[in-house]
């Protein structure tokens, strides 16, 4: 009964500044119970930032060119608003009243908190887009030894492929000049022989694999310039890949010639 007394006292004693609620046993957690979005964490809204500043009369200079009757209408909506939530004992944890919100500390205690989520939700932003950066820092670096590694591959698989090339060229070129002198040695003994009537094999009909050194020369000219971009080009970029020439196709026309060649051979055995 003497604290009721005393406490009553000190409110009459206080009148003309009313009894205020303490601000300093509210915590953070409960004024973003009571005023934030829903959100998990929750966060104060431009909205509720704005009443908040309306009604604790701060940074009174971006409202100056507001009519007073828009004002007064304002500030009667934001106190509808406030109020639901002060009833609303889901959200509402303290003893603030609608009034409370009239005062600038705790205008000033709201924004301070909005203002420090929004610099913790930044920070936050900048460490994901600095993990993001770096996960895409290291993901380019990957597709870049992997290209180098492609590409050393594929230059040590075209000159395997060159060196067989050149091996079978060197094969088939000589045998071509062979068959063409015995094909003249008989046109000159006997011009209507029924060899004639088949024609030199395709591989002999002009430059010796013309077509397959002219796509290896490419091929290796593209190696020889190729240069690995950095990471903002990467997706761009394909190491050049190996011309296809079939080793196989050409043995079968070095088996092809060689078995004409042995046919001339034969026919002017004959002759």
């Amino acid at each position: 009964m003497g604290y009721y007394k005393t406490f009553m006292a000190g409110c009459a004693a206080l009148a003309l500044a009313g009894c205020k609620t303490d601000i300093s046993e509210i915590t953070d957690d409960q004024l973003l119970s009571l005023l934030g979005n829903g959100s998990s964490p929750a966060q104060i809204t431009e909205g509720t930032r704005e009443c908040v500043e309306v009604l604790g009369g701060v940074n009174e200079a971006v409202y100056r060119d507001v009519p007073g009757d828009v004002m007064g209408m304002m500030k009667t909506e934001c106190r509808k608003q406030l109020q639901g939530w002060l009833d609303d004992p889901r959200r509402n944890s303290t003893e603030l009243q609608v009034s409370d919100f009239d005062r600038e500390d705790l205008a000033q205690r709201i924004i301070a908190l909005d203002d420090a989520q929004a610099a913790e939700r930044e920070t936050q932003r900048e460490a994901e887009e600095a993990e993001r950066a770096a996960q895409r820092e290291a993901e380019a670096a990957a597709r870049i030894e992997k290209m180098g590694a492609e590409l050393a591959e594929v230059t040590a698989q075209a000159q395997e492929l060159r060196s067989a090339f050149e091996a079978r060229r060197e094969v088939l070129a000589p045998a071509c000049e062979t068959l063409r002198g015995l094909r003249e040695e008989l046109q000159a003994k006997n011009r209507v022989h029924s060899l004639f009537n088949r024609g030199l094999p395709s591989a002999c009909t002009g430059e010796t694999l013309r077509v397959e050194a002219g796509q290896l020369a490419a091929f290796e000219e593209r190696v020889a310039s190729f240069e690995i971009p950095d990471a903002n080009q990467l997706m761009f970029a394909s190491v050049p890949s190996l011309p296809r020439i079939d080793l196989e196709k050409i043995d079968q026309q070095i088996e092809r010639v060689e078995a004409v060649t042995a046919d001339y051979r034969t026919a002017l055995s004959e002759e």
